[in-house]
């Protein structure tokens, strides 16, 4: 059984295949996202786990705090990518690298079968997210979705358009250099709406605004590449010719 730790917390990162395991993953959705009927059961993530995905679940001392699972996906041109259906971690624990150290494991494992590409949603009003995703782990943007997964009742989600955006981190040292190049010289800022900047409830006009400019700027043949926390702002820019086609 692979385990990876994190020294600052003592988090221990498993690959989670026995049901009591997958049972604690199972119950780390209900708590993160405060409803148990979004939750995977364990069932499925024991299918998962044995056929070809990875269930991962992160652990101070014995006490389970957070998770991450996905599956193989295949894109249009027949290729094997992970696709990272979910991931959490318990709030008190998000400023402690649980995520960062669960975003490593599955790295790992995706390049231990032989992937180039990781590919995950996110909602693009969770802002700490996006500077997670893109400007961490340094993902990139090609695809937005309104209403994803259409209405739902958990804590995070419940009142809001379920919005999300589509990203794909590369594994490749290739296509990750020139995602980096791109960052470097910058590009067009998407500003965030001022209501999404706050700890409250998102005001629904200022979701339908950072929509549509993002919507905008995809629909110009831009990919989204960063998040700039000090502009507070996302970042926009076209991918170099011969750049991978998208995976979904």
């Amino acid at each position: 059984m692979a385990k990876t730790e994190s020294p600052a917390r003592r988090i221990t990162v498993l690959r989670a295949r026995r049901i009591e395991e997958l049972e604690q993953v199972s119950g780390l959705q209900g708590q993160i996202w405060g409803a148990t009927e979004v939750a995977a059961p364990s069932s499925l993530l024991k299918a998962i786990s044995e056929a070809g995905g990875v269930v991962l679940l992160a652990r101070e001392g014995s006490r389970p705090v957070g998770f991450a699972f996905g599956f193989l996906g295949t894109d249009p041109q027949g290729r094997l990518y992970h696709r990272s259906h979910a991931a959490g971690v318990l709030p008190e624990l998000r400023d402690a690298g649980v995520g960062r150290s669960l975003k490593l494991a599955q790295r790992h494992w995706a390049r231990a079968q032989g992937l180039e590409r990781m590919v995950w949603t996110f909602d693009p009003a969770q802002l700490r997210n996006a500077h997670f995703n893109l400007h961490r782990l340094g993902a990139v943007a090609r695809r937005h979705h309104p209403d994803y997964y259409g209405r739902r009742t958990d804590d995070l989600n419940q009142g809001r358009p379920t919005d999300r955006l589509v990203v794909e981190w590369f594994l490749d040292p290739v296509p990750a250099g020139a995602l980096r190049a791109l960052r470097r010289r910058g590009g067009l800022a998407i500003p965030v709406p001022s209501g999404l900047l706050g700890t409250g409830p998102p005001p629904l006009a200022d979701l339908l605004r950072l929509r549509r400019r993002l919507r905008r700027a995809l629909a110009e043949g831009m990919a989204v590449v960063d998040y700039d926390r000090e502009r507070r702002a996302y970042v926009a820019a076209e991918l170099p010719p011969g750049f991978p086609p998208p995976a979904e």
